[in-house]
């Protein structure tokens, strides 16, 4: 299917609509003051397009190296859309990393018991 790539500084992020889901999977690292700027469009348009083409979204960080704390703010606005009932997510982080694990533990808030919203650590 159609990937797309977005980098500013020293993130990217990769769109890719499967089959199965949309994807977004962070490589790098996300270090700017005002990161929802750049983050949060990606998002929402990739939320969207789960949401239309019925698929789950799939947020992976598993090779992302960093992420300041204003980072993890689109993230969350994200995750509120899908816990009002648009569609369905599932955030992918690296278990092994201690910075990963103690963002995304965080976000298990979110996790509802129907796993529209699921939080995994790998």
């Amino acid at each position: 299917m159609q990937a797309r790539t977005h980098t500013q500084g020293l993130l990217t992020l990769e769109v890719e609509d499967t089959a199965e889901a949309v994807q977004v999977r962070w490589r790098g690292k996300s270090t700017s003051r005002e990161p929802s700027e750049f983050i949060l469009p990606i998002l929402i348009r990739a939320l969207d397009d789960s949401v239309i083409g019925g698929k789950r979204l799939v947020i992976d960080f598993r090779a992302a190296e960093y992420l300041n704390s204003s980072s993890i703010t689109p993230i969350i606005r994200v995750l509120e859309s899908v816990k009002r009932g648009r569609g369905s997510a599932r955030i992918l982080y690296c278990k092994d990393l201690k910075w990963q694990s103690l963002s995304f533990t965080a976000l298990k808030v979110f996790h509802t018991s129907d796993q529209r919203i699921d939080i995994q650590g790998l």
